[in-house]
């Protein structure tokens, strides 16, 4: 979500103190979105044998949660937008295996990460039976920059 507003330079600094003042009350951790991870896996081990015995554990609903795993430093070996800028579409690289990614409502982050940047991705990791294929794929939820 994004807020705006306006005030006068002579104004800024009051603002600021004001702001600050109330933002370390406040108990920050209400405010951010925590997602659980279930394990870290490598896109080497992300296959079509895991993918069909994670969907034993299904129906996944409110009582039981889709599986969301952990990949570290990946490269990014591609990156666009999808649907007039809604979605990010990612193929990333670990050693020679490649690796297709989705980002439902994450086309903004085109902005923020290039072609070769490693990166950390949270996601659920699934079949995309797209075009007559079957491709493995990662649905991400969360990324960032690897450490």
């Amino acid at each position: 979500m994004a807020v705006g507003l306006a005030l006068k330079k002579e104004m800024f600094n009051n603002f600021k103190q004001e702001f600050e003042k109330i933002a370390i009350s406040q108990d920050i951790k209400q405010y951010v979105p925590v997602i659980k991870i279930d394990g870290q896996i490598t896109s080497k081990e992300a296959n079509k044998e895991i993918i069909h015995e994670l969907e034993l554990l299904e129906p996944f609903g409110e009582k039981n949660k889709t599986p969301i795993f952990v990949y570290k430093n990946l490269k990014i070996d591609s990156i666009r937008a999808l649907s007039e800028g809604k979605h990010l579409k990612l193929t990333l690289k670990d050693d020679n295996f490649l690796i297709n990614a989705i980002g439902f409502n994450l086309g903004h982050l085109t902005e923020e990460f290039l072609i070769g940047d490693k990166i950390d991705v949270a996601g659920v990791l699934e079949i995309n039976h797209f075009g007559g294929h079957d491709l493995i794929q990662i649905n991400i939820k969360d990324i960032m920059k690897s450490i």
